[in-house]
């Protein structure tokens, strides 16, 4: 009777194809991560403003796209924990629904997020309060981000809120 004794040792090439095989379930895990936990900033077709605008004064105005208008405008003391009346009026776009997203610009003070209700056609409201911190001044950045059946489109407002 005779013994064959299997090799302990795997072959390089399926050695190398396991290898393979282990960086591409890697990488396909890297961009489903990606894909679900990311930043929601991140598939917005973001417009600059048009030039600065204290919305202290009053609202702000954008052009997104060629034909649209995104007009922004925020009533309220710009205090920590004084209540904001948010307004957000479109023209020339098929907005879906609209949030905004406070963050800070300085300094990581989290994401306050502030789902905005449908009032009219193109006219949307809400309201939030922001977060004090250690700063006598701290500098915020509202990011207005609208649903269309054309993606995402967005612009963002910086403003400052006192302690």
């Amino acid at each position: 009777m005779q013994h064959h004794e299997e090799d302990p040792l795997r072959p390089p090439l399926l050695n190398l194809l396991t290898l393979l095989t282990l960086m591409t379930v890697l990488v396909a895990a890297g961009y489903l991560a990606d894909y679900y936990l990311r930043d929601s900033r991140e598939d917005v077709t973001w417009y600059p403003p048009r030039w600065h605008c204290d919305l202290r004064e009053g609202p702000c105005r954008t052009d997104i796209g060629l034909k649209g208008t995104l007009r922004f405008g925020m009533q309220g003391e710009f205090e920590s924990y004084e209540p904001l009346r948010i307004d957000v009026r479109t023209s020339g776009l098929d907005v879906q629904s609209v949030v905004v997203e406070f963050i800070g610009r300085d300094m990581n003070m989290g994401l306050t997020r502030v789902e905005m209700k449908p009032i009219g056609e193109g006219h949307f409201q809400g309201g939030g309060e922001l977060r004090p911190w250690a700063e006598t001044v701290m500098p915020w950045r509202a990011q207005v981000i609208l649903e269309t059946p054309d993606g995402r489109k967005g612009s963002w407002y910086d403003f400052d809120i006192h302690r």
